[in-house]
């Protein structure tokens, strides 16, 4: 009988110093949280789209990286959201479905290869990224700023003639841009 009673109170004993403890507990949650956060990746693209631009469908997986970007309409053009320049409607496609546009005479130059709006604001972003660049810590080897990496984002109407995106390249490629990414809506398996 004694017996019993010593292991009743010993067991009391037990369940009185016995306490949580929650040090341990935030660890293993900090742990976990980290974990999720590191193994967790979006990807926040800032491209957007005017309201009735048909663009064309890709069966690619690969995800664009954030750049500056450029909208052709049949109707305008736009370089990061703001309205660049206008087209001009044809005579022999006023009032069809199909309308065919043109650029103005003075919106060219250099034989009508050079759409001097884009141009214009294609200089100033480049000249604002280099501001940043030397203001910024990031450092190549030789402890120069990095070089502007020149990379613009097209998204073009199916619309849209090649002769319009040539141009459009050309200008690009004569304010120092180089790498060009065409934008398209990714196919639904």
């Amino acid at each position: 009988m004694r017996r019993s009673i010593r292991t009743r109170r010993s067991r009391k004993k037990v369940g009185q110093a016995f306490e949580l403890q929650l040090t341990s507990m935030m660890d293993v949650l900090v742990i976990i949280v980290v974990f999720l956060l590191k193994s967790y990746a979006t990807t926040m693209n800032n491209f957007t789209s005017v309201p009735g631009i048909k663009i064309p469908i890709s069966k690619s997986q690969d995800e664009p990286s954030d750049s500056l970007q450029v909208i052709i309409t049949p109707e305008n053009m736009t370089f990061e959201n703001q309205k660049i320049l206008e087209f001009i409607q044809t005579a022999s496609a006023a009032g069809s479905a199909d309308s065919d546009y043109e650029f103005k005479k003075q919106d060219l130059d250099e034989g009508s290869r050079r759409i001097v709006p884009l141009y214009d604001a294609l200089m100033k972003a480049r000249e604002k990224a280099e501001v940043l660049r030397e203001k910024s810590k990031a450092r190549d080897a030789q402890g120069r700023p990095l070089p502007f990496e020149g990379i613009l984002a097209i998204q073009a109407d199916k619309r849209v003639q090649y002769d319009t995106i040539r141009k459009i390249m050309y200008t690009a490629a004569a304010a120092g841009y180089k790498t060009f990414r065409f934008l398209a809506l990714k196919q639904d398996s």
